[in-house]
């Protein structure tokens, strides 16, 4: 690894721990959709950073407290997101700020325990420091991803065909949730080598195109279970309905371009 890709990486290194420090103190100064929000992502990009740097430097440890942060903040990151579309407490007279609260964000005294790992993370970045120069951990990276990738499709092939053909759509939402959680890690680390120069930028247009249709087709999924256990209201029935057609057609829809993946993880695994 020549020296200017090896200051480059390390600033990436750098630059992705404070972001995940800054997000952690907000999210413990208030606990709203935004902080949450922030939070998660700053998280889940500094777990592909140290999935880059795996193959020689590895914190197990580390990587369960960030995953298990993450996992924690999901039924209040769902709660909110399910607040802001369909709970509204808006009286006579109510101003802006408290409008936003009542959308899912929490006051200042609300806050979580997160942790800020800055001792773990301080020996991580001096381990990274003292790889030799030469190492490029980026093409190996790239490969990685390429297989995560290849294997979550086989796998998903497998369940279908194991099963049935004529799976139910409460079955399929399940698989598709499951591979929403495994490509949205995916993006994360394809950002990595996209902002070093050894990926294709149109790869995270694809993954995030399929991240927010995945989002879209769990957040309907939540909705509906939500919806069903609260008082059975015309106006209630009316979206269920809605819900359940919206998903049907967005599972028929992500089975038409499930080729699009495919193309992908052959790109990535393709050898220059």
């Amino acid at each position: 690894m020549d020296d200017p890709l090896r200051e480059r990486l390390l600033g990436q290194a750098r630059a992705l721990i404070n972001h995940y420090w800054a997000a952690t103190l907000a999210l413990r100064q208030q606990a709203g959709l935004e902080q949450v929000h922030g939070y998660r992502i700053a998280a889940r990009r500094l777990h592909a950073l140290l999935a880059l740097w795996r193959p020689l430097i590895y914190h197990p440890r580390l990587e369960r407290r960030l995953l298990n942060a993450v996992r924690r903040l999901s039924p209040l990151r769902d709660d909110q997101v399910y607040a802001s579309h369909f709970v509204h407490h808006k009286p006579a007279g109510k101003g802006k700020g408290e409008e936003k609260e009542g959308k899912g964000c929490a006051s200042p005294a609300d806050s979580v325990k997160v942790p800020m790992l800055a001792v773990a993370l301080d020996e991580w970045l001096d381990a990274v420091a003292q790889v030799p120069a030469g190492f490029d951990p980026l093409a190996w990276y790239r490969l990685q991803l390429g297989l995560r990738l290849s294997l979550l499709l086989n796998q998903s092939d497998d369940e279908q065909s194991a099963k049935s053909k004529k799976l139910k759509n409460d079955k399929l939402l399940r698989q598709w949730h499951k591979a929403r959680a495994e490509i949205k890690q995916i993006r994360y680390g394809c950002e990595l080598l996209v902002a070093m120069g050894a990926g294709d930028p149109d790869w995270l247009t694809l993954l995030g195109r399929w991240q927010e249709q995945l989002g879209q087709l769990q957040d309907g999924r939540q909705w509906y279970k939500r919806l069903r256990r609260e008082k059975n209201t015309a106006k209630q029935q009316r979206l269920l309905r809605a819900l359940r057609k919206k998903g049907g057609w967005q599972l028929r829809r992500l089975s038409c371009q499930r080729g699009e993946l495919v193309g992908l993880s052959l790109l990535m695994l393709k050898v220059d």
